[in-house]
C-alpha cells in the first residue's frame, strides 16, 4: 500500500515486517518457568550483558515507512531494545522493551551504563574497610553544546564498566597501588585502606570537538559533590 503525500509517495513498509518484541512475543517471559534457556530460545544470544549476566540486552531496527520524493528516497525506522533481568537462579524477573532513547521503568538505559538504580546519590555510604579503599569512577560533564559521550573504565587491566556524564562506577579494591585506564590513558593511584578514591575522566578529543582528555584523581570534597549528582552504572 502506498499513499501520495504532497508530491511524495509514502510506503508503510512496517505493515509487512514483524515486531520481535511485540507483547505476544514477550508473554512467555512472564511465566514462572522463564529462564535464560527460554530467553535464548526465543530471542537468540544477547547483544551484550551487564552485571555478571544479570541483565541481557537485545536490539532491533525495523523499517516502518519508506518515502519516495522525486529522485530521492528515505526510510524511517523503529529502533527498539529489550532488557531481560534474571535473579541469581537464572529465572526471568523483568522484561521490557523501549525505544533506544528511552529507559526502562526500572531505570536502566540502553547502553547499560546509566541509571542502574533510579535513586540518586552515592552507594556505599559507610566508610570502606581498613584493608580496602572505595573507588568512584566518573566522566566530567562538558559545557553546552559539547557532549561528553561515554567512556569505558578498566582497573588493573580488567574492564569495570561504562559511564556517561550522568553516571559513575563503584568498586572496592585492596589497599596499595591501583592501575586505572580510560580512553587510551593509564594512571597509577594509591588506594589507601579505609578511604575513598575519586577518579574523573575528561572526554577524549575526537573528529567533531577538540576537548582534550584527562584522567586523574580529584580531591575528596570535589569527588563527593560530583558523585551525588550522578546515578550508579551497571558494571560489566
Amino acid at each position: 500500500m502506498a499513499l501520495p503525500l504532497a508530491g511524495c509517495l509514502v510506503v508503510p513498509v512496517g505493515m509487512f515486517t514483524d515486531n520481535p518484541y511485540a507483547k505476544d512475543k514477550l508473554a512467555p517471559l512472564l511465566g514462572l518457568d522463564a529462564n535464560r534457556s527460554l530467553v535464548r530460545q526465543k530471542f537468540g544470544d544477547p547483544a551484550y550483558t551487564r552485571d555478571n549476566q544479570r541483565y541481557w540486552f537485545y536490539t532491533n531496527q525495523r523499517a516502518m515507512v519508506g518515502v519516495l520524493a522525486g529522485t530521492g528516497s528515505a526510510v524511517f525506522s523503529d529502533n527498539d531494545w529489550l532488557l531481560v533481568e534474571f535473579d541469581l537462579a537464572g529465572k526471568v524477573v523483568f522484561a521490557e522493551t523501549r525505544d533506544f532513547k528511552q529507559c526502562t521503568s526500572n531505570g536502566i538505559c540502553f547502553n547499560g551504563a546509566i541509571y542502574a538504580d533510579p535513586v540518586k546519590g552515592p552507594i556505599h555510604p559507610l566508610p570502606p574497610k581498613d584493608h580496602e579503599c572505595a573507588v568512584y569512577l566518573y566522566l566530567e560533564k562538558l559545557a553546552w553544546p559539547l557532549v561528553a559521550g561515554a567512556v569505558q573504565y578498566s582497573i588493573n587491566g580488567k574492564p569495570v564498566g561504562m559511564v556517561d556524564s550522568n553516571s559513575y562506577q563503584f568498586l572496592t579494591n585492596p589497599q596499595g597501588n591501583i592501575e586505572i585506564s580510560a580512553y587510551d590513558l593509564k594512571i597509577t593511584a594509591k588506594c589507601v585502606g579505609g578511604e575513598r578514591l575519586y577518579i574523573r575522566a575528561v572526554k577524549k578529543a575526537d573528529w567533531s570537538w577538540k576537548t582534550g582528555e584527562d584522567l586523574a584523581p580529584v580531591p575528596l570534597q570535589e569527588g563527593e559533590q560530583k558523585i551525588r549528582a550522578r546515578h550508579p552504572a551497571l558494571p560489566d
